[in-house]
This record gives structure tokens, sequence and C-alpha cells, in this order.
């Protein structure tokens, strides 16, 4: 298993930057809903890295519950 690691940068506007890496799956977005709280809240944009396409057997259960439930 990959070390998950969270990069934030402040740029001088105080603008804020955050790059997930190590965590498959878009577990990222829920990894740091807190640190984006402590950090003011509010996400203007959010771009998803290829990681965030690999299927985990969590989002295959979550497929899989969608499926029987439509």
């Amino acid at each position: 298993m990959a070390d998950e690691i969270v990069d934030v940068v402040i740029r001088p506007d105080g603008k804020v930057e955050m790059h997930v890496t190590g965590v498959d799956g878009t577990a990222c977005v829920e990894r740091t809903d807190q640190l984006v709280g402590l950090l003011g809240g509010e996400v203007e944009s959010q771009e998803l890295t290829a990681d965030a396409y690999v299927q985990t057997e969590a989002d295959t259960t979550v497929d899989e519950q969608n499926r029987l439930w439509h």
C-alpha cells in the first residue's frame, strides 16, 4: 500500500491548493473534508487525478447497491 500524502500549498494571495496522492478512488474527497473545513471550508474548483478513477472495493459495493436499488 502506498503512503497517503496530502500536500497543502497556501499561495501569497491566500488561495489554498491541496494535492492528494496514494489514495485510490474518490476516498480522497472524504479524507480531506475536515482539512478543507479547517482551511476555510470553501472549494472553488476540484480536479480529480487518474487515481480517483481507480475502482476500489468500496466503489464496487456502492455500484452494486445502486444497481439493486434502481
